[in-house]
């Protein structure tokens, strides 16, 4: 009985050690993993591989699920925050290669504003986003100009298109103010940019905070 209880014992301790071993090489394949993003795409993200054990996945030159979270993904004219992703079938061979990724990112209230700042620069907007959709408020001839938006994504382009609009309080149609504030405020058009990893914007809704946006790519080629 004694020796079957040192065995027993062993056996757990063997595996206790396994299981260590197997996290501190995962916690180092992360880190890894988080400075080659850093150095992609110049933010640095949280990265979670799962799976267990990882030191077969680790041999078979192959994860079968990685996970990510960053503060905020620079791009060229667009910022995005609050970006989580989820990468499938990321191979360890040279090029690494991402078979699928999704995920999502925001595009702040703030951000938003100087977006459409930056399309009409002719008018001082001020721009608030929330879950019903997106607010821009601006002066027209000493009267509120209020107009209630809903974004559409249009290919490669993100628009905030005008559904209703108020002025001085009144209800007034949208086609009727083209001539006096242009079109451009009623429907402001956003080229969305090429992002890092292949990304691509695929979806767009209203958030607490700004616009959701759904991101994805495949076949993605990390490192050549």
């Amino acid at each position: 009985m004694r020796r079957l209880l040192g065995v027993l014992v062993a056996l757990v301790l063997l595996l206790a050690a396994a299981v260590v071993v197997d996290r501190v090489v995962a916690g180092r394949a992360e880190d890894q993993a988080a400075d080659r993003i850093e150095q992609e795409v110049g933010a640095r993200p949280d990265v979670t591989i799962e799976g267990f054990p990882f030191l077969t996945q680790l041999a078979a030159r192959e994860l079968g699920s990685v996970r990510a979270t960053a503060a905020e993904l620079p791009a060229e004219e667009l910022v995005l925050t609050d970006v989580t992703a989820h990468a499938r079938g990321v191979a360890l061979v040279s090029p690494v290669t991402l078979a699928h990724v999704s995920g999502s990112g925001t595009v702040t209230s703030a951000e938003l504003q100087r977006l459409v700042r930056a399309r009409v620069p002719d008018l001082d907007v001020d721009v608030a986003a929330g879950t019903d959709g997106v607010r821009l408020t601006t002066e027209v001839l000493g009267a509120e100009l209020s107009l209630r938006a809903e974004p559409v994504l249009a290919g490669e382009v993100l628009q905030v298109q005008a559904r209703s609009v108020t002025l001085g309080g009144r209800t007034v149609e949208a086609e009727r103010l083209a001539a006096l504030v242009g079109r451009d405020v009623l429907q402001v058009e956003i080229p969305v940019p090429e992002l890092p990893l292949g990304l691509r914007v695929v979806g767009v809704e209203p958030a607490a905070d700004g616009l959701r946006v759904a991101l994805e790519g495949s076949d993605v080629v990390v490192e050549e």
